[in-house]
């Protein structure tokens, strides 16, 4: 295995779309798309994926609590995790020992290392647990576009492809297809040896353990390079990122004062072993003086963005793809529209980095925060199935699609987008075109 899969070299990693099928809540093939459309609000704020194609820096989930907002983030974690799992492990067994043996090698190759990701299929009717659950993703990496696509049933890979587009030639080429009863390399591939590998494993994974592949490694890198937080784990927002912050302190705090947060400094205190004691917070107030508080101390809503401002410049500085679960939570409404703006700034974000989140608060949901095509909806509809959906994507009684000028959360809150913030169901199906 490669050292510094997860290194970037500025990155410039970007995603177009991501589509799944029969995973949890979602019976149907859903996708959300990063791709902008033609809507006159806002056009700074996009980032270019080519010379044709302008893309989102942002994508925010909006529903009730079992319409299966977090199960879009978690359709990503789970393919993401089926594919860097394996070469994590295998990285593990290297750092316990110099050198592998053959036989260990032998029980990589046949994927006897990979823990058991559990997939979710969609469970309300009889003819889904006999099906794959699908996954699909689109991204760019510089002057190339990849997608690749898997399906999975009962641990078995049914069908795994990867296909790559030059931007500038537009040359489109087969890296490899897979189903069940055979494999098709390209010629870049042709010498690797596929006759031991298990059913379960990738063929992506297998060979970024043992082949030095460009057009491979740079999908591994892809899914690597992909953070993912999820602030409803009670745990998540007591964490602090000391060295992180100290690195990068007049940053962090030029950003808290910027967000009206009046502390002025981090302080750490260490140990006689060099590991963190205890961590201060340094307030200033009108009359000049300060105090310090633990760390402990601080409101959950300070807490947490501590703990997750490092996360968010670090994907700014390398141009990433974040994700994020229930931002929203334990933040006042301007903290999180503070923390969009970084991703809608082109000053700041420079790099292309993007965001994809959920969140319940309403009042971000507005004409002067959002696109139309950056607010996104989850709901049940009447076949108990999860339905995806954008704002710009909505048609009205009348077939009207909603205005830039429009009042988004007041017509949500009357359930006139479909997914009412307080009911699992869409209220009325017919209205978002899909019957």
């Amino acid at each position: 295995m490669r050292k510094n899969l997860e290194d970037g070299k500025g990155e410039n990693k970007m995603i177009y779309e991501f589509g799944f099928k029969n995973f949890r809540s979602y019976k149907s093939e859903t996708n959300i798309d990063f791709t902008a459309k033609p809507i006159s609000e806002f056009k700074e704020s996009l980032i270019y994926g080519d010379e044709k194609t302008s893309l989102l820096p942002v994508c925010a989930i909006y529903g009730p609590n079992g319409g299966g907002k977090s199960g879009v983030l978690l359709a990503f974690l789970t393919l993401r995790n089926i594919v860097i799992n394996p070469l994590i492990q295998m990285a593990f067994m290297k750092s316990k020992n110099e050198k592998l043996s053959q036989a260990s090698i032998d029980e990589l190759k046949a994927g006897c290392m990979t823990d058991k990701i559990e997939v979710n299929y969609y469970k309300w009717d009889e003819e889904s647990c006999n099906l794959p659950v699908e996954f699909s993703v689109l991204f760019k990496e510089d002057k190339m576009k990849y997608r690749y696509e898997l399906s999975v049933f009962q641990d078995v890979i049914q069908q795994e492809n990867l296909f790559i587009e030059n931007l500038e030639s537009k040359e489109v080429k087969s890296i490899f297809e897979r189903d069940t009863k055979e494999i098709y390399l390209s010629e870049e591939l042709e010498n690797i040896d596929i006759e031991n590998m298990n059913e379960g494993l990738p063929l992506i994974s297998f060979i970024s353990m043992f082949k030095n592949i460009n057009v491979i490694d740079n999908v591994i890198r892809f899914f690597m390079s992909v953070q993912i937080v999820n602030f409803d784990m009670p745990s998540q927002d007591r964490k602090i990122w000391v060295k992180a912050i100290e690195e990068d302190k007049k940053r962090v705090l030029g950003i808290l004062m910027s967000m009206g947060i009046d502390i002025c400094d981090l302080i750490v205190e260490y140990d006689s072993e060099g590991k963190v004691k205890e961590v201060y917070t340094r307030h200033k107030f009108e009359d000049g003086s300060t105090k310090d508080l633990k760390f402990g101390e601080e409101s959950s809503g300070t807490r947490k963005i501590f703990s997750i401002l490092p996360v968010i410049l670090n994907a700014i500085d390398k141009g990433r793809l974040l994700i994020i679960d229930e931002l929203d939570a334990k933040l006042h409404p301007v903290l999180l529209q503070r923390i969009i703006e970084l991703f809608t700034n082109r000053g700041i974000n420079k790099n292309g980095a993007q965001l994809l989140f959920t969140s319940h608060d309403l009042i971000t949901m507005s004409n002067k925060v959002l696109r139309r095509d950056e607010i996104w909806f989850s709901a049940i509809n009447g076949y108990n199935e999860s339905v995806l959906y954008s704002l710009v994507d909505f048609r009205k009684e009348n077939g009207d699609k909603p205005r830039n000028d429009e009042n988004y959360n007041k017509q949500y809150l009357e359930g006139r987008y479909g997914a009412d913030p307080y009911m699992r169901r869409i209220l009325s199906w017919e209205e978002i075109g899909c019957l």
